[in-house]
């Protein structure tokens, strides 16, 4: 009768165990070669001079030095893998620039739930939660000696995917650090990718100073070039040389890893389609290439760079390349199923249209409000909400009628009460047309500030990024046709475009009350809006963020 050929969790354990000791062996073996090979020559010469001097030669390849060089190699690689290791996590989320969820982001929110229900499906298991600030698709995960477990997800991913498609994608990045396969491929990253990853922040940063010039010195943007041109070569010179030892000892990060995250993924969830769903579109949209984690590919889902080599099935394929094929991955996830991936291709393929809205037109209640014996007015619903002397007891009338009732009588005032005392409404801030005191609206999840007399809207520049990879938001067919009629326009006026426009009365800021710089959002999108230089903060009049969400969408 023939026997079975599987791996128990024993076997895999014992496995990962042996693959990093001979990873730091490999270490030892990668410092003690070129100083073998240095020390080999300096002996070599040593011993032509002497044999100037004197007949024979006393040249051994080998001998007690060979041993002292092998422990130099081995304190080296030592301090090598120590200080790699120490504070591995903090350094990938810093080159990264993960960012703690926002509380008061609707989205992020939902990402801290789906975590907690899956650490709760795996026993308890705690991690950390991290939300990369990008529109790229992808996940990862980090673990480290010292105990630090980590989940990431970045902006794209998290308002691409479905509930349950982030449940799946969740479950497969604790998978890997209940499995501490994650901790072993950390680790392989720590040791050399991750330098290279710091090599090209350092080539970026550089460029970056070498590209301003400083008019006030003759000469300067030449010298900027040439300084970075001396700088950026021997960083160059590291990062291939960091870069072919990181893909050499990605031979030691099992592609296997993915099909056993995979599994316990739809173990955990029992939703398999979920998984391949979010898989696809992950492998069909942006994976984050250019944006950065290139060089530690190894912890996310998929690889940030989409490589047909990762695609292959050969010998070379399996030995360097981290991740399995798509393809397998989502062939293996639906046979669980009993489901064809054209199902999910249709099912994507229909998301990715832009959501019409049906314009409608309510009818606006309007009150006149008692302040100090005065009757003032009328103002709407959120126009009530911006008095500051507004309070429950507040006397209220209806336009044409005589009645006469209390503001917290009124169930959005009501409301509104309750939540006045949130850290969100006592940043105040002035509506810099209408003078009036802005309030807060919930927008795509996220907190803006509204002007509820003109109707504009102010946004921190950090939060547009989020805003424009959601998609709850659809779009009056209204503000779709002025978005193709801005498109159209831009394409013609591009080649001699200013971004920055005159304007004889700068609004101020309504945070610092410096004044705003008037321009199009952009060279591609001509919405004009007004920044605040110092605060990040931009105004939107009523529609504009809207259009350039849609101009966005249909790009």
């Amino acid at each position: 009768m023939a026997t079975r050929n599987f791996k128990t969790f024993w076997d895999i354990e014992k496995e990962k165990t042996w693959r990093i000791y001979v990873l730091f062996a490999v270490l030892i073996l990668l410092y003690f070669c070129p100083v073998f090979v240095l020390w080999s020559l300096i002996k070599f010469f040593i011993d032509i001079r002497r044999t100037l001097y004197r007949a024979g030669s006393s040249f051994k390849l080998f001998g007690f030095d060979t041993f002292v060089v092998l422990i130099i190699a081995a304190v080296a690689a030592g301090i090598h893998w120590y200080y790699s290791n120490k504070g591995v996590v903090s350094k990938v989320l810093r080159f990264l620039g993960a960012k703690y969820p926002d509380k008061r982001d609707k989205y992020h929110n939902v990402f801290q739930n789906v975590v907690d229900e899956i650490e709760t499906a795996a026993g308890g298991f705690k991690v950390e939660r991290y939300v990369l600030p990008t529109g790229a698709m992808n996940a990862f995960a980090l673990a480290d000696f010292s105990g630090r477990r980590v989940v990431g997800i970045t902006e794209g991913l998290l308002s691409r995917l479905s509930r349950g498609e982030l449940q799946s994608v969740i479950a497969h990045e604790i998978s890997h650090i209940v499995s501490n396969d994650c901790l072993h491929t950390t680790i392989t990253c720590s040791l050399f990718s991750l330098y290279s990853e710091a090599l090209v922040h350092f080539n970026k940063t550089l460029s970056r100073h070498g590209s301003q010039p400083i008019p006030a010195v003759a000469g300067a943007v030449p010298q900027n070039v040439a300084t970075v041109g001396l700088l950026s070569f021997p960083a160059l010179l590291l990062l291939f040389v960091t870069d072919i030892l990181g893909q050499l000892l990605n031979m030691f990060i099992s592609r296997e890893k993915e099909y056993r995250a995979d599994a316990s993924a739809v173990r955990l969830t029992r939703n398999p389609v979920s998984l391949a769903s979010a898989l696809y579109k992950i492998g069909t949209h942006w994976r984050g290439a250019g944006y950065g984690g290139e060089h530690i590919a190894a912890i996310f889902i998929l690889s940030p760079l989409s490589r047909k080599f990762d695609e292959q099935e050969d010998f070379l394929a399996t030995l360097f390349s981290t991740h399995p094929p798509l393809l397998k991955r989502l062939q293996v996830i639906l046979h669980l199923a009993h489901a064809d991936l054209t199902e999910i291709i249709r099912h994507v393929k229909e998301a990715k249209t832009i959501k019409t809205e049906v314009e409608v037109i309510k009818p606006v209640l309007r009150f006149h409000a008692q302040n100090k014996e005065k009757w003032q007015g009328p103002y709407t619903i959120l126009q009530l909400q911006s008095l500051e002397w507004l309070e429950p007891g507040t006397r209220l009338r209806l336009i044409d009628h005589d009645e006469v009732l209390r503001a917290e009588e009124v169930p959005a005032l009501s409301y509104f009460f309750q939540q006045r005392n949130d850290p969100a409404w006592k940043m105040r801030r002035l509506c810099p047309d209408c003078r009036k005191w802005l309030i807060v609206q919930n927008y795509e999840g996220l907190y803006l500030w509204c002007c509820p007399f003109c109707n504009g809207l102010l946004a921190e520049g950090d939060k547009l990024p989020r805003i424009f990879v959601r998609r709850e938001k659809g779009f009056s067919e209204r503000v779709q046709r002025l978005a193709e009629v801005m498109s159209d326009e831009a394409k013609k006026k591009r080649p001699h475009l200013s971004v920055l426009l005159s304007m004889s009365n700068p609004r101020p800021c309504p945070k610092c009350g410096q004044d705003m710089v008037h321009k199009f959002y952009s060279y591609a999108y001509h919405v004009e809006i007004d920044e605040c230089q110092s605060c990040r903060l931009i105004w939107f009049d009523p529609d504009e963020l809207e259009i350039l969400q849609c101009l966005i969408e249909m790009g």
